[in-house]
């Protein structure tokens, strides 16, 4: 395994934890023709991804859903807030 994918998978671990201690439950499914994207069921959110997204996609959706909130008061790993940061 290269070292630049074993970094995308640490990036996408932690963008899954950011995730969840935001109170956003991630589901892994097979949608066939849906699109990935972030829900609300019963007051609950969910982040429903494809499992036949690639992870460099995979990065670019937690990144649209976790850049828009506010995470100024949360401890999260430089190399993450860089990557949400970034343009």
């Amino acid at each position: 395994m290269s070292e630049e994918l074993q970094k995308k998978i640490y990036l996408l671990k932690e963008l899954e934890l950011l995730a969840m201690r935001l109170g956003i439950q991630i589901r892994y499914e097979y949608l066939a023709d849906a699109k990935s994207g972030l829900c609300i069921l019963k007051g609950k959110t969910y982040l429903i991804i494809d499992t036949q997204t690639k992870i460099d996609d995979k990065l670019a959706i937690f990144k649209n859903i976790l850049s828009k909130e506010d995470l100024s008061n949360i401890f999260i790993p430089p190399i993450v807030r860089e990557f949400l940061s970034c343009g």
